[in-house]
């Protein structure tokens, strides 16, 4: 009968394994990636689209010209990938907010706060910074179009069944959402060279309590 194995390995004594060395490249090229793209954002906020850079961009990172040209070949590229990487953040935060228990007592409170966790932070205004200059350049604006077009869809279905769950019809769920939007996003338009909080909050407040009336909804102001 012959004998088993001995042979021991690093499963066997209760070692996880290594993992292979093209998932330790694939680990670094995404860390490489990542880097890059948060620095265009760094570099987008600080000096804008029209003064950003790739050698600036690479400097930021601290990588090489040629890990920059291996993950983007173009600025535009870049920024739209590091804007759809801010936008991605979003959607997992505002899903997050969305299932909250506070979210579907408040709805409308909860809404607020993922909008103004976004437009009133860098996430729009580095959207912001490629969207003014897209406005006359129609190659970047087919670029970051659909970035935007994604993140605001998935928001709306994310808040839609929030608000419909509280009893709003679809309709009437779609019409409190868009004010809603509309109003936090002129704010923040408005707050790039209007630095007072307390305004803002003030006004939100009073929305929140008309809305809450018009749409019959709770609320807590």
């Amino acid at each position: 009968m012959p004998k088993a194995s001995t042979t021991t390995t690093s499963a066997t004594r209760g070692v996880a394994p290594r993992p292979p060395a093209r998932r330790k490249q694939e680990d670094r090229s995404r860390e490489t990636r990542d880097k890059l793209m948060q620095a265009a954002i760094d570099v987008l906020l600080r000096d804008g689209y029209n003064r950003l850079t790739m050698k600036e961009v690479v400097k930021v990172a601290g990588v090489s010209s040629g890990a920059l040209m291996h993950h983007f070949t173009s600025k535009a590229e870049l920024v739209v990938a590091a804007t759809a990487m801010v936008y991605d953040e979003a959607i997992a935060r505002g899903q997050r907010v969305a299932l909250t228990a506070e979210a579907h007592r408040n709805p409308i409170e909860g809404y607020i706060a993922d909008c103004t966790s976004v437009y009133f932070d860098w996430p729009f205004l580095a959207a912001l910074e490629t969207i003014v200059v897209a406005r006359t350049d129609p190659e970047l604006m087919e670029k970051i179009l659909p970035v935007m077009e994604h993140y605001r869809s998935t928001c709306d279905v994310i808040w839609l069944a929030v608000f419909q769950k509280a009893g709003l019809t679809e309709g009437r769920a779609k019409a409190v959402l868009n004010l809603t939007l509309n109003l936090v996003r002129g704010m923040a338009i408005n707050s790039i060279w209007r630095h007072d909080e307390a305004h803002y909050r003030q006004y939100l407040k009073t929305w929140i309590a008309m809305a809450s009336h018009e749409f019959q909804l709770p609320a807590h102001v």
